[in-house]
């Protein structure tokens, strides 16, 4: 994700190109014992299949359903302009809402990937997208939209949409004989729909995604990769109107229906309300003074002297390459020039750039990842700063629960020369009535915020947070910072 030149940039500018050293933290990441790494469907699927001890092949598919039914919620597909699109690592990451192809794109996924052939069936009546997994095998319907799976009289194992349809109180009676999943349908569909999408149903096959969301990731990486001199706050609330895509706020629904009665899920979600979508803050001031944060830069005709990159011939350029895993929803660009100076944009790896002006860009970064900042000067730049709002979903961020915690930060390599870099986690313990008939925040209790910084040391810091109160914290935010130790000689 590097940014470069576009090819008539290159012939205008001196051919002189000043290659920076690795300063940036690369896969900079945080995960908890309560967590999942997703970065990578091989690393959703075994720390998922981990965490539950799942043995059989059907214990393994319930764990992978029940972690996307907290992941994602329900709302319109999540959309992109071309040449963009959205992959089931980007729909987890960003957005963390779709419908029911969408989100079944995404189990079939990480079904394929723990290594089990997958089929989408639809149906007519009701209009509705499944998939069906095969292992040991049968085939087996889990259906993470409606919420909902059913085991076999004898318990022998998930039944199919062909068993179903021969049998329905497979269906029908499910809840009475204790074969539902916990969480049956509980966003407020009936079982009778189930019956008669069953009836309707058509086997489509394979297919490379369905609607707005392809099968895999495409020239999308959920890796964060942090230059020298930033920092990156995911918050666990969204600011008002700040979501990335076009149309309204990206809310669940079925409003708070798939967790107030939810043992499990509740106590986790009912802190922040309704799911939506969440919002975080990217801060990126070089200082121009410090080795690391210029080696993060990429110079041409240009250097770092008495703390500003001074043009060393006709036109200094220097180029501030900030991918982000998460989508750009706002920003702002401060940059103070001494002579003539002026600022270009690219949002597409560096292939193409526009002129642009400090101060608000936030249409030109909307939706974008892959953020670079051109500044040409004739004499000096003496500082760069940009602030950005990026969208997130908070359904797959570590959390806490009461009592012993385990956090892991961790990198792809060892930190480079001269870097460091830290983690900072943040929340409040709570405390709910014994009894409560739903789990929406009537009665809850909070403390005062506490927090918790850790340097990494070598490639991984583990680090351990006690967590008080009787049910999970509300989470508040995780951030991650990079700085420089080295001073420019």
């Amino acid at each position: 994700m590097n940014c470069r030149f576009a090819p008539l940039a290159v012939a205008f500018f001196s051919v002189l190109v000043v290659r920076p050293l690795r300063a940036a933290v690369e896969n900079f990441k945080v995960t908890a014992s309560h967590g999942v790494d997703t970065t990578s469907l091989e690393s959703i699927v075994r720390d998922v299949t981990t965490q539950a001890r799942a043995k059989t092949n059907d214990e393994k598919a319930v764990a992978i359903y029940e972690w996307l039914h907290r992941a994602i919620f329900h709302q319109a597909y999540p959309t992109e302009n071309a040449p963009q699109s959205v992959g089931p690592l980007k729909l987890l990451n960003v957005y963390g809402w779709g419908l029911c192809g969408g989100q079944h794109t995404v189990l079939k996924a990480l079904y394929e990937t723990a290594g089990w052939e997958c089929r989408y069936v639809g149906w007519s009546s009701p209009g509705h997208t499944t998939i069906e997994v095969k292992y040991d095998g049968k085939w087996h319907y889990l259906d993470v939209f409606l919420k909902c799976y059913f085991w076999a009289k004898d318990r022998s194992h998930i039944v199919s949409q062909e068993e179903i349809a021969a049998d329905f109180s497979l269906v029908m009676d499910a809840v009475k004989d204790g074969r539902a999943a916990p969480s049956h349908l509980c966003c407020g569909d009936g079982a009778e729909g189930i019956i008669t999408g069953v009836k309707s149903r058509k086997i489509a096959g394979d297919s490379k995604g369905w609607a707005s969301v392809t099968w895999r990731d495409e020239g999308y990486s959920p890796k964060l990769r942090l230059p020298c001199g930033s920092s990156l706050r995911l918050e666990w609330k969204g600011e008002d109107k700040a979501w990335a895509g076009s149309g309204g706020a990206p809310k669940h629904s079925c409003g708070m229906k798939d967790f107030r009665n939810d043992p499990v899920l509740g106590p986790v979600f009912e802190h922040y309300g309704p799911r939506a979508w969440a919002n975080g803050t990217f801060s990126y001031q070089p200082d121009f003074s410090q080795l690391a944060d210029v080696a993060d830069i990429t110079l041409t005709d240009a250097k770092a002297a008495a703390g500003a990159l001074t043009a060393t011939g006709g036109k200094g350029v220097a180029i501030f390459r900030m991918p982000l895993p998460y989508a750009w929803v706002s920003a702002d660009v401060k940059a103070v020039f001494a002579g003539e100076g002026a600022l270009s944009i690219s949002t597409d790896n560096g292939r193409t750039w526009k002129p642009c002006a400090a101060g608000d860009i936030s249409k030109l970064v909307k939706q974008k990842y892959d953020v670079c900042i051109r500044a040409e000067f004739s004499k000096t730049l003496d500082s760069f700063a940009i602030k950005a709002v990026v969208e997130h979903n908070r359904g797959v961020l570590p959390y806490l629960k009461p009592g012993a915690n385990s956090l892991t930060a961790s990198t792809d390599a060892a930190l480079p020369a001269g870097t460091s870099a830290a983690v900072k986690f943040a929340w409040q313990e709570a405390n709910a009535p014994a009894k409560r008939p739903q789990f929406d925040g009537t009665g809850v209790t909070y403390g005062e915020e506490k927090s918790i910084t850790r340097e990494l040391t070598g490639t991984a810091t583990t680090f351990a947070i006690q967590a008080g109160g009787n049910t999970p914290p509300k989470m508040r935010y995780v951030e991650r910072s990079v700085r420089s130790k080295d001073t420019v000689k």
